[in-house]
């Protein structure tokens, strides 16, 4: 990899080669689905945001497809959880999955079909009890509709296990049906219930196997938050989740060692890595594992192709530098590799030359001690040679070398790590970063903040008050994209009162984030409330939320309360 490599970027997908030493998890997960005696089987994979847990399930599909007698469905609720009916979508997705793999078996199909009747007359009950369905109904067939059925009768759900049961019973040459649950952690509350319940209620039959990938915190929260905020709700919850899960199987959290390879693996791209090189590669690294050999890609030299030394220093470096919170979660590092790729080919753009090495070195400092990077850069270009030699002798422990004015006891770590970079003049390339740093692209929400965001959209004042101080007290960066996911999760909520209530108590208390706000009232112009009309208007920012109620007060197919609302807000705000 050289400085005029246009480096490739690595997308947020779960990969289909074990680049992570996962065949350790892998491996008794296979084993049990084919455990007869244990019938049906739920596992969970568990891990947090970005563990690879995703990754895990593909690595797993791909095993059970060349094992043969498996049929192997995936499913992700997230997809569907702002459905009014997510346990339907969820049993009637699974047997549309079967419904293609028998495709030619009339029997199969027949009995597919007559459970997909069933799930279909419950959502016709569904959308008349929510007034949903406008067509004319007689009474007699509003009865019928809402008539309890029993077990025997095709439209009701009460003899659905025992048909589904008779349906997986019959499949020729299937020993497990195995269902593959992910994103369960990024549902709301709700849907994370109905998908539990339409497992345990209604699909939980033997041959069948569910592997649910979710960060288990995340889950049980969302049980606790559906029973409601009692004194059991936490308990009742972790009882719930240990009811319906039998093999839970947590995810390791990298070592160095597995960081360290992991992004050697990954920058083999930038070489232009083939697939079976990719492969042989990770073979090598499985096996120094197993012996307990370090590092993962050393001792190269059996192999075909190997990555150059450059990369490998490259691991080593940003898997010493990286902090423990990001060096253990592989996606955190992608998107490391990802600042680092598209920051170097600004940088050549722009004809600033910097090594790769002293690169990484100050994407850490930005990364890990911003305030520290920007004293840095404050410095005025004469002084900062002699701000960066006293900021080395200091971390090297040298007598008479204080720590520099402005500069974080953090940073120590960093500071005397390799390369040295007193002597270098970096002047160009710190006005570049300094530059870009208004652009950079916002970090993706950790798993504190999406349970803060939980708590904020949440039906408790006291939580919501508390979430807010806390958000609010995160860093600019942070909050940008802590905002944007409460905005894109709360979208899907019926009732868009709380969400735009917290958001903008929220922008008021970081102003540079009321456009989010803004730019997402306008995409829900039509499901505003008369409440977030009141709430703009009473705003510290309510200057910026004025074009947002005068287009409530005059656009067409406004709720005509919420148009009245806004006309009596321009009203009183013009002093009438």
């Amino acid at each position: 990899m050289t400085e005029s490599t246009a480096l490739k970027l690595w997308d947020d997908n779960p990969s289909l080669v074990d680049l992570l030493g996962f065949d350790a998890v892998v491996d008794p997960i296979v084993e049990a689905t084919g455990t007869a005696d244990v019938d049906p089987l739920a596992i969970g994979v568990h891990s947090p945001w970005g563990g690879g847990k995703s990754t895990v399930l593909n690595l797993l599909e791909k095993r059970l497809d060349t094992a043969g007698r498996y049929v192997v469905i995936r499913t992700d609720p997230w997809q569907y959880d702002n459905h009014d009916d997510v346990r339907g979508s969820l049993i009637a997705e699974v047997l549309d999955q079967l419904g293609s793999t028998f495709d030619s078996d009339a029997t199969i199909k027949g009995r597919i079909t007559d459970l997909v009747n069933r799930i279909s007359w419950t959502r016709v009950g569904l959308a008349l009890g929510k007034g949903a369905l406008t067509m004319q109904w007689k009474p007699d067939e509003l009865i019928a509709a809402f008539t309890p059925r029993g077990r025997s009768d095709g439209k009701s759900m009460a003899g659905f296990k025992d048909a589904f049961k008779a349906l997986i019973d019959g499949l020729p040459d299937v020993d497990r049906v195995v269902v593959l649950v992910d994103d369960l952690d990024r549902c709301l509350p709700p849907a994370v219930m109905a998908t539990l319940e339409g497992i345990k209620l209604f699909l939980a039959v033997p041959k069948m196997v569910f592997v649910v990938a979710a960060d288990q915190e995340m889950v049980r929260d969302s049980i606790a938050v559906s029973l409601g905020e009692t004194n059991r709700s936490g308990a009742f919850a972790t009882r719930y989740l240990e009811k319906i899960v039998q093999l839970p199987v947590t995810l390791p959290r990298l070592a160095t060692a597995d960081a360290e390879a992991y992004i050697g693996l990954l920058l083999t791209r930038t070489e232009g890595a083939t697939k079976a090189q990719l492969e042989a590669l990770t073979k090598h690294c499985s096996s120094r594992r197993q012996e307990g050999l370090t590092p993962l890609l050393g001792d190269l030299g059996n192999l075909n192709w190997t990555p150059s030394q450059e990369t490998l220093d490259l691991s080593a470096q940003l898997a010493e530098g990286l902090s423990s919170d990001r060096l253990a979660n592989p996606r955190q590092i992608k998107r490391f590799l990802n600042a680092f790729g598209v920051r170097s080919m600004v940088a050549q753009a722009r004809k600033v030359t910097i090594t790769p090495s002293v690169l990484m070195k100050m994407l850490l400092l930005e990364d890990l001690h911003r305030t520290s990077f920007e004293t840095l850069a404050a410095t005025a270009k004469s002084e900062r040679a002699a701000l960066l030699s006293g900021w080395e002798s200091w971390a090297r422990g040298e007598e008479d070398s204080p720590r520099p004015e402005k500069i974080s006891e953090e940073s120590r770590h960093w500071a005397a790590s390799k390369p040295s970079i007193a002597d270098l003049e970096l002047g160009l390339y710190l006005d570049l970063a300094a530059s870009l740093l208004n652009v950079r692209a916002g970090e993706e929400a950790s798993d504190a903040v999406i349970r803060l965001i939980g708590d904020l959209l949440g039906s408790s004042t006291a939580a919501r008050a508390a979430a807010l101080v806390k958000l609010a007290a995160l860093s600019e960066t942070e909050q940008r994209a802590a905002m944007e996911f409460a905005l894109k999760q709360g979208r899907r909520l019926d009732d868009l009162d709380v969400l735009f209530e917290m958001t903008i108590q929220w922008a008021d208390k970081t102003p540079s984030l009321v456009d989010l706000v803004i730019q997402a009232a306008s995409e829900l112009l039509h499901r505003l409330t008369t409440g977030t009309v009141v709430n703009m208007n009473g705003a510290e920012l309510m200057a910026q939320y004025q074009p947002t109620i005068q287009r409530l007060a005059r656009v067409d197919g406004i709720d005509s309360m919420v148009a009245e609302a806004a006309r009596i807000e321009i009203e009183s705000t013009n002093g009438h």
